[in-house]
């Protein structure tokens, strides 16, 4: 059977991929809630190709009150207990929200950046925070490699005004969730006309259990889908090996 004349899978493309957006660490965010499913979600991330990973709770002012000495601890304390699989534990940030304790963050460094500082954030789901501009610009003068997750899931944001962060030195980084149609429709065709325009940067599973990994495992692609997030995961993995 030839490669085209066969079904196209998304894990196709993921062989010796390191994921830099996941809720892994145990018991500090939404996502994986104990040690034993952060083993069943390594399991998930290794069946997909995955060599390892950076983990990335959230922090957020009102819900997660994270900071780096929490998050750092929470990722040594698990790595201690991870046994054969504490290497895939490559290191750890977070996923900082866009709120109003961000600014402050920024002022006193009081955040963990992933390799050659690259700092995820995400905006909230409902309005583009008021002063996103102002703080792209403070990340950037703090030689801050700004990466905005999961653009295509904020619904008041156009694909073009989406560019328009990406011309302040701003990264995107595409879910592989929204490939799925996990997110909806309005998700999918955001990340589309983004892959299409070769605007995203970075990937992340953005993976909270094990039935997310699941779900990517089971994406099919396009022939074109799959050439245009091959040249992604090159791009990716030029930061990030």
């Amino acid at each position: 059977m030839t490669f085209f004349s066969r079904k196209i899978y998304l894990v196709d493309l993921l062989e010796g991929m390191v994921d830099i957006h996941n809720h892994l660490l145990p018991g500090i965010d939404d996502g994986s809630p104990d040690l034993a499913t952060t083993l069943e979600m390594i399991a998930g991330f290794k069946a997909l190709g995955f060599k390892g990973v950076y983990t990335t709770p959230h922090t957020m002012e009102d819900y997660y009150g994270n900071d780096v000495e929490s998050i750092v601890t929470c990722f040594h304390q698990t790595k201690n207990q991870l046994g054969i699989h504490a290497d895939f534990l490559l290191g750890t940030s977070s996923e900082y929200m866009m709120d109003g304790g961000f600014g402050k963050l920024l002022e006193t460094g009081d955040y963990q950046t992933l390799p050659d500082n690259h700092l995820l954030f995400e905006f909230s789901y409902f309005q583009k925070p008021q002063e996103a501009e102002e703080l792209i610009f403070e990340m950037d003068h703090k030689d801050l490699n700004p990466i905005l997750a999961h653009p295509e899931r904020y619904r008041y944001l156009s694909p073009e005004e989406m560019l328009e962060f990406k011309e302040r030195g701003c990264a995107l980084q595409l879910n592989l969730l929204s490939l799925s149609g996990h997110y909806g429709k309005d998700a999918l065709r955001k990340a589309m006309t983004l892959l299409e325009a070769n605007a995203y940067d970075f990937l992340g599973t953005d993976a909270h259990r094990v039935e997310h990994l699941t779900k990517i495992k089971e994406t099919k692609l396009s022939k074109k889908q799959y050439s245009q997030l091959k040249t992604l995961v090159e791009k990716h993995k030029a930061i990030f090996i």
